[in-house]
């Protein structure tokens, strides 16, 4: 689901679970480049974010070549870190620093503004939609069995992190490139060295894509989250990145075969086309284009096809990622849409800051039958 307990180590602590991850124009204020970071999944009013880990959304300036894209080396990052909560009070505290020099302290479930910058941080209505039960269903079958149409998260909440900065200067830091790769993750520091415990670009990368350990002989009965998700997205290792790449080849064709036909034919090494777009994993988008939903995915497509893009694409918090992904994983985005039958969250975004929506606190819910196990 999502990005929600992906792999074994971040499921000892939800507070650092990135959930997901999103990235998009300011549909209030043109000119703004938003990002969230939601984490903890089944989050409650008692649920905190973690004191000792620093909460990181990374850019990079990235430049298309023929039908592919690389990435540059400049950087420019978001840090956020909280303090713990203070023994008889239930307030908890943080602190933000921007590349471009941009520091504030906030106070979870209060809204800053300062400097042209705007930042929430808090409890949420999970954002996330999709029918979890459908796709383990689909994947264990081999069969698309996406018929019952349930949000495994339906009133479910998250602890998120919104960060609303405007986009020149960023612009300027990678020498006038707008289109760029972004990411969030979760760095703890130990012994004055950072450690990656997680990191989220595209959602379902890791539970959707990489996740089923059972198609790709080199890498059979091996858990490759962990792995991957201390990995830098811009760099990946040469020593474990051929692994990623095999289970995202078995993987992948293992989608496209679903209604029968073929739209991906692999490379004569076995390459899967779509392999070497998706195995960094990160957001890609165009800072010069305006705002507007529903473009998950259609730069990654323009580029798969060798076109210009056509929108600021990222991610919306209301696309139907899960639509997108299985659409252009079977047939390649010609003919047919298929999805789960979900088709909006729990509650639809707003399109003012901080355009996530007010926690649910529900405590009736059971715990999600895909966690039963």
């Amino acid at each position: 689901m999502s990005d929600h307990f992906s792999g074994p180590a971040v499921m000892g602590d939800p507070s650092v679970d990135i959930t997901d991850f999103y990235a998009f124009p300011s549909p209030e204020r043109a000119g703004n480049l938003v990002l969230i970071m939601d984490v903890f999944p089944l989050a409650t009013p008692q649920s905190f974010f973690s004191d000792v880990v620093t909460y990181r959304f990374r850019l990079r300036p990235l430049k298309r070549s023929g039908g592919s894209v690389t990435h540059g080396d400049s950087e420019y990052s978001i840090d956020v870190r909280f303090d713990d909560v203070p023994e008889g009070t239930s307030v908890q505290k943080g602190h933000i620093v921007t590349s471009d020099g941009r520091e504030a302290s906030i106070v979870v479930g209060e809204t800053l503004e300062t400097g042209g910058m705007r930042v929430f941080a808090g409890l949420v209505s999970d954002p996330f939609f999709m029918d979890v039960e459908a796709a383990l269903r689909t994947d264990m079958s081999g069969k698309l069995s996406f018929d019952t149409a349930v949000n495994a998260v339906q009133f479910r909440d998250v602890l998120s992190i919104i960060v609303e900065v405007p986009f020149a200067p960023i612009v300027e830091r990678f020498d006038g490139a707008t289109l760029v790769g972004a990411l969030a993750e979760t760095i703890v520091t130990r012994r004055g060295k950072p450690i990656r415990l997680e990191r989220v670009g595209r959602p379902e990368i890791k539970n959707f894509v990489l996740a089923t350990p059972t198609r790709d002989p080199r890498t059979k009965g091996v858990e490759l989250r962990d792995l991957y998700n201390r990995e830098d997205a811009f760099a990946l290792s040469n020593e474990y990145r051929s692994l990623y790449e095999t289970r995202l080849d078995a993987n992948l064709s293992f989608f496209d075969g679903l209604d029968g036909e073929t739209a991906w034919p692999l490379g004569p090494d076995g390459r899967h086309p779509l392999r070497d777009l998706l195995v960094g994993d990160y957001l890609i988008l165009d800072l010069a284009r305006p705002f507007a939903p529903g473009n998950f995915l259609e730069i990654e497509r323009s580029i798969l096809a060798g076109r210009p893009h056509e929108s600021a694409g990222g991610r919306w918090l209301d696309d139907d990622i899960l639509d997108e992904m299985l659409t252009l994983f079977v047939n390649g985005g010609r003919g047919e849409r298929f999805g789960d039958g979900v088709d909006s969250p729990t509650k639809p975004a707003g399109l003012t800051f901080p355009y996530v929506r007010e926690p649910n606190k529900r405590t009736d819910l059971p715990l999600p039958a895909f966690l039963g196990g």
